[in-house]
């Protein structure tokens, strides 16, 4: 089991090591891409980066300048994402998504 939580933790580091890497890389905009999108039935974050941003893989870029998009494997027709991107790099942070969140607990009645 050692060998492999240290196989798993080199493959996470490895992961975040791409991301990181591919989010400071310019992106290949479609040219009509438009600055707001609205969700339709069937479409995923890989779909919508592949159709606007030329490339699939970057769906993180998408769901990174979307905090209100609290799991990027939920998105319902009718939401509102946006792509803004100035010259190839996204804009937006995720910082706002710590923001947005709040917990829940139940009411006490007395």
């Amino acid at each position: 089991m050692h060998k492999f939580s240290h196989k798993f933790a080199g493959f996470a580091f490895g992961l975040m090591l791409f991301c990181g890497l591919a989010a400071a890389e310019p992106v290949a905009l479609n040219p009509a891409h438009p600055d707001r999108y609205v969700v339709v039935r069937g479409d995923t974050l890989w779909d919508i980066a592949a159709r606007f941003l030329r490339d699939p893989w970057r769906w993180p870029d998408v769901w990174h300048v979307n905090p209100q998009v609290e799991n990027p494997h939920l998105i319902y027709p009718g939401d509102i994402l946006v792509l803004t991107y100035v010259d190839g790099q996204r804009q937006g942070s995720r910082r706002k998504r710590a923001a947005m969140s709040h917990s829940v607990s139940p009411r006490t009645t007395t």
